[in-house]
């Protein structure tokens, strides 16, 4: 077994070892948690065991666990449990051993469980040292952000973000500009560009050949435009309802971070209480084999993009444009692949299966029916679903204090050099070669002409009369990636007395996040 199988939550039982015939089984019970458990890629175990278990507990008594997984086939795990420090139970030591229970190959409701036993290790109070009892821990369902009030987003914001317009905005965005200088057939740009959504000419392509990136020539100022565009949107939204919008992490949630967060306060009587913090919560990351959810690749790389991106020094030296692209094809497209679930079928709930690989898949590429613009389908690791996801606006809002951070960078190495400007309704900058290289980022949609495409009102609760200008935009990107889904099928121009054209190679069409080095 894996490590990364053993990470997640689980509801914890045990029960007195009494060989009498009791007839109820609550005669026997001895305690019920919630146990979790995080594994390193080493074997190194850690977690939490914390009870009462309600869903609306807004206080409980928690131990940290520690130990190791001894035996991966079959498995076997040690783990030691101690009461926090201050707590009312800081004294509380227990040892637990636990295996896995048979999953029988026909079962019709497979379930993990772990079973074992747990010792009393030292006194506390009257309860005396060396009690055993028998223990099942039984796995439970991970628990999507969505799924979590107070870490969902407000309903009428999940209802804009998930119509088909913001899906084909944010999908097409992200895809035309990513295969720009890449389009087999020059007619496909032309068309695109017809259509309002060519990139620029000369196009600013964000990588090279080998997919080198190319940091001189403003193109991550797209990418660091749009989104701020967009979280303006969402901003807005909250703000019309009087609500507090979304906030973008401060600083990336530590590896061990449990989905349903307890944060110690001290009580008047000065003993440490852990109670439900909903600010904190929604961030642990989707047990799963990706090789970017693992600790380790947290610890190693992940902490030092941070770090880096942080660092003032490092931020003067780098153009806006320069920061964009660095952000975007490092730490941000890491964090998406951290942070993501496996993509399910909004209509049945099935983990959605590549055809090609066996392992878990995503929406076929260029498949925009109706039954995707479900809320349900919020997958973090693709351009079409990706914004409906809770986590989408914490790392990106990450992302997007990043820029202020580069601006007080080069505030202090350069007074005055870089000026600010509103553009479209956000706060951004002044061109000023080689620091700010564009005037106008490319966003594919008209902004402007209907205050951000919302469908008959704009972005500020406007109704506006007449044809609903979102439905229009909607068939001419549905138009865009028709093209795109059809680039290399045109046949080549003929020419007189020359040999007939090789086939040609059409481009890799992927609307994912990709890793770092792909």
């Amino acid at each position: 077994m894996e490590p990364f199988e053993i990470t997640g939550t689980y509801t914890y039982r045990s029960f007195i070892n009494n060989p009498d015939v009791v007839g109820d089984f609550s005669q026997l019970a001895f305690a019920e948690a919630e146990i979790t458990l995080f594994a390193g890629l080493d074997g190194s175990l850690s977690g939490m065991l914390a009870w009462p278990t309600n869903a609306d507990d807004t206080t409980r008594d928690t131990m940290d666990l520690t130990g190791e997984i001894v035996d991966r086939e079959p498995l076997l795990i040690r783990l030691e449990g101690i009461g926090r420090k201050g707590s009312a139970i800081e004294t509380f030591d227990y040892k637990y051993e636990l295996t896995l229970a048979r999953v029988w190959p026909e079962t019709t409701s497979p379930r993990m469980c772990l079973v074992g036993s747990v010792i009393r290790a030292k006194d506390h109070g009257t309860a005396k040292a060396g009690v055993t009892a028998s223990v099942i821990a039984v796995k439970r369902d991970f628990i999507e952000p969505r799924d979590i009030p107070g870490v969902a987003l407000a309903p009428s914001t999940v209802a804009m973000l998930a119509s088909k317009w913001h899906r084909l905005w944010h999908a097409t965005w992200h895809t035309v500009r990513g295969l720009w200088p890449n389009f087999v057939d020059q007619a496909t740009r032309d068309d695109i560009a017809k259509l309002g959504w060519g990139v620029d000419r000369p196009p600013r392509m964000s990588r090279g050949q080998g997919n080198g990136l190319i940091l001189g020539n403003g193109a991550g100022e797209d990418f660091l435009f749009m989104h701020r565009w967009m979280i303006n949107m969402v901003r807005e939204d909250y703000v019309r309802q009087n609500l507090v919008p979304p906030a973008g992490w401060r600083p990336l949630p530590p590896p061990r971070s449990a989905q349903i967060v307890y944060s110690p306060k001290t009580n008047p009587a000065g003993v440490v209480e852990f109670n439900k913090d909903i600010a904190a919560s929604g961030n642990m990351v989707p047990p799963a084999g990706d090789w970017a959810k693992a600790q380790e690749y947290f610890a190693t790389v992940m902490r030092q993009w941070e770090n880096q991106f942080t660092n003032p020094a490092t931020l003067a030296s780098l153009s806006l444009g320069a920061l964009g692209n660095l952000l975007e094809f490092t730490i941000h497209n890491a964090m998406h692949n951290r942070w993501m679930s496996p993509a399910r079928d909004p209509e049945t709930g099935a983990v959605i299966i590549d055809p090609t690989s066996g392992g878990p898949g995503q929406r076929p590429t260029f498949d925009f029916s109706d039954k995707w613009s479900s809320p349900k389908y919020d997958y973090l690791g693709e351009f079409y679903s990706s914004h409906v996801n809770p986590v989408f606006w914490r790392l990106h809002g990450w992302v997007d204090d990043r820029i202020e951070d580069w601006f007080r960078a080069q505030e202090s190495a350069r007074p005055g050099t870089i000026r600010r400007r509103q553009l479209h309704g956000v706060t951004w900058f002044e061109p000023n070669p080689p620091l700010v290289m564009v005037d106008e980022p490319f966003v594919g949609v008209s902004l402007e002409a209907h205050g951000g495409g919302h469908g008959g009102h704009d972005h500020a609760g406007h109704d506006h009369p007449g044809p609903d200008p979102q439905a229009a935009e909607v068939e001419t990107m549905l138009k865009v990636m028709s093209l795109i889904e059809n680039d290399g099928n045109r046949p080549a121009p003929a020419v007189a007395g020359a040999a007939p054209a090789a086939p040609r190679q059409r481009p890799r069409v992927s609307m994912r996040f990709e890793m770092p080095g792909e």
